[in-house]
């Protein structure tokens, strides 16, 4: 299960080549959704005879597909397997009310899984280390990072660009130079990437992130919304700040553990008269956005970014 969708594909593939060699030969795909024949996944889960090669089930769940009534389906698939019967579940997001759902608890014990999400800047470089390694190609310290700073996000892209490399230069040490011109700059972020960047303060991160997301034709309006959210928390935050520990005013406010050191930096290095700056400049913009249809919004988000950054203004 997961978001990340290239590791998801690569993960059921190797499952899937392992239980080949396991003697399950029969494989079945289904795309589950409200429509699916039931009844015929079943017969397929029953049909062995003293005779019959192992059988591979693989059930493939689009986003919002898991209703009720298909849990309950999968329940009872998932009663019905034994030794010669395989089931690979393909799911991509399992929402915070399905971990604690009785469906999950009912199949947890008869399957493992795997969570493939996307990689952090720093878990992507390793990742490339470990491909490149698997490729037999020697990429130094510098080509790693400029790969992971080209295509963050977008494994897909990333694996490919790695054959073609092997392809071009199948011995020796690589440099940039000599694969500059097949580079393209085709990371993918959320508007969570840019949020995170601006509240580690990192400069170069966030333009890079926010220059994508332009050419990835993002809704600005999708940004200042995700922003917004950010900054009353932050002002919230602050104001307690100055009252009690700052430990206090997480817990008051519910932050989440793996973020508490993002607020930290940026609750350090910005005072609440500069955050409250910053929300206003982030209601001119969706002013500006409503009234003439985002002329210079782009930059604006820019300057906005460089504001909670803590950096001059290019004005």
């Amino acid at each position: 299960m997961g978001t990340e969708s290239y590791q998801q594909y690569q993960v059921q593939k190797q499952i899937q080549l392992y239980l080949t060699d396991l003697g399950f030969e029969q494989q079945f795909i289904f795309s589950i959704d409200a429509q699916t024949d039931w009844n015929i996944i079943y017969d397929h889960s029953q049909s062995l005879s003293l005779f019959s090669s192992k059988t591979l089930l693989i059930l493939q769940f689009g986003d919002n597909s898991m209703s009720s009534n298909i849990a309950s389906k999968l329940v009872g698939l998932t009663s019905q397997l034994h030794q010669d019967i395989a089931l690979i579940i393909s799911i991509n997001k399992v929402t915070k009310a399905q971990e604690n759902s009785a469906w999950l608890k009912a199949i947890s014990d008869q399957t493992l899984w795997v969570n493939c999400q996307p990689l952090n800047s720093e878990s992507l470089l390793h990742w490339l280390k470990q491909q490149a390694k698997q490729l037999s190609i020697e990429l130094s310290q510098s080509v790693i990072e400029r790969l992971g700073y080209y295509y963050e996000g977008n494994l897909l892209a990333l694996s490919q660009i790695l054959e073609q490399i092997k392809l071009l230069y199948p011995n020796g040490d690589i440099s940039f130079n000599q694969i500059e011109h097949i580079i393209n700059d085709v990371a993918i972020f959320s508007p969570y990437h840019w949020v995170d960047a601006i509240l580690t303060g990192k400069v170069k991160r966030t333009i890079h992130i926010l220059q994508q997301l332009k050419a990835n034709d993002m809704e600005p309006l999708i940004l200042l919304r995700t922003l917004q959210k950010e900054l009353i928390l932050l002002i919230n935050l602050k104001k307690q700040q100055q009252i009690n520990a700052l430990k206090h005013a997480f817990d008051d406010y519910k932050v989440w553990q793996n973020r508490r050191p993002f607020f930290t930096q940026i609750l350090n290095r910005l005072t609440l008269e500069q955050f409250y700056t910053a929300l206003y400049e982030l209601a001119q913009i969706e002013i500006s956005l409503k009234q003439d249809y985002g002329t210079n919004s782009w930059l604006k988000l820019e300057s906005l970014s460089l504001l909670l950054l803590n950096k001059p203004l290019p004005y």
